[in-house]
């Protein structure tokens, strides 16, 4: 961990992944005590069969700004996350009804800490700003478009077209020349392989398995003359199914590209993060073990 309060021009964003329930006040005391201009937890607070709102209350008491994005194991209850997962839509439009009330309860137990999603925040340090676009929440990978009648509710969003128009209009809006995205899982195109960052490691003939609405947003972004420094986002774990591990950090065409899924996020008394750090002109990472 970084020394506390050392003067410094560039900034630093800790990217917590997948919690599944592996948090805890200590986790708050020690991230406060880094020196961190952003947390950003990339989703999946809750368990299989858990919910997130303790976690979510010790995640409010963080001193340092922060934000959360869902993932596909926040604000559901199990059944609804099943019907989601094997792609039943009429199933899950029905078993998602609660799915508002559990988000709303999730909302209010992080407050004053943001539940982000489709959103533009602002990171300072002296003269160097940037803005971060968080991506389509709750995502569960690869071409199926999941939990679209929630999403659509709320977002007005039912299609992966329409979320990618939602994230590129985000583009535009961003007052700042310099961007990162945080989202709850990866964009497209960076492999097919079990062991790629965002590749699929559950089924036999792999995959793909990034969100090609994130990556329209990048390419949009670029096209417009913005500096994409870095997209960080978890959901697809280290540890891969039936053994072996995930490339987890990949540079490409001046882009950072950064997976934070490291699950158990503690494990053996260590306390997994990943340290984001960019001067504005390139972007750097970490995967931080904290013994505590």
């Amino acid at each position: 961990m970084a020394s506390a309060k050392v003067p410094r021009s560039a900034i630093r964003i800790a990217v917590v992944g997948d919690v599944h329930l592996r948090w805890d006040d200590r986790d708050v005391e020690l991230l406060d005590a880094a020196d961190y201009d952003l947390v950003a937890f990339v989703g999946d607070l809750a368990g299989y069969r858990q919910n997130a709102l303790g976690v979510a209350t010790s995640i409010a008491r963080l001193r340092t700004p922060a934000f959360v994005i869902p993932g596909n194991h926040d604000g559901v209850s199990l059944p609804h996350l099943a019907a989601e997962t094997f792609e039943r839509r009429r199933l899950a439009a029905v078993l998602g009804r609660g799915q508002r009330r559990r988000c709303r309860d999730l909302r209010q137990a992080l407050a004053p800490v943001p539940l982000a999603g489709y959103s533009l925040h602002e990171v300072r340090r002296e003269t160097l700003a940037l803005s971060v676009i968080t991506g389509r929440p709750h995502s569960q990978g690869g071409d199926f478009f999941a939990f679209a009648s929630y999403l659509e509710e709320v977002y007005g969003v039912r299609s992966l077209t329409a979320s990618a128009d939602r994230l590129c209009r985000l583009v535009d809006e961003a007052p700042h020349e310099r961007l990162i995205f945080v989202a709850h899982n990866g964009p497209s195109g960076l492999g097919a392989r079990r062991h790629d960052i965002w590749g699929c490691d559950f089924r036999r003939q792999e995959g793909d398995f990034g969100d090609a609405d994130l990556r329209a947003a990048i390419e949009h972004a670029r096209r417009a003359g913005k500096r994409v420094l870095a997209v960080a986002a978890g959901h697809m774990h280290h540890r891969l199914k039936g053994g072996g591990e995930r490339k987890w950090l990949l540079e490409s065409d001046g882009v950072l590209y950064v997976n934070a899924a490291r699950v158990p996020r503690i494990e053996q008394e260590l306390r997994y993060h990943v340290c984001l750090e960019t001067d504005g002109e390139r972007a750097r990472a970490e995967l931080i073990a904290v013994a505590a």
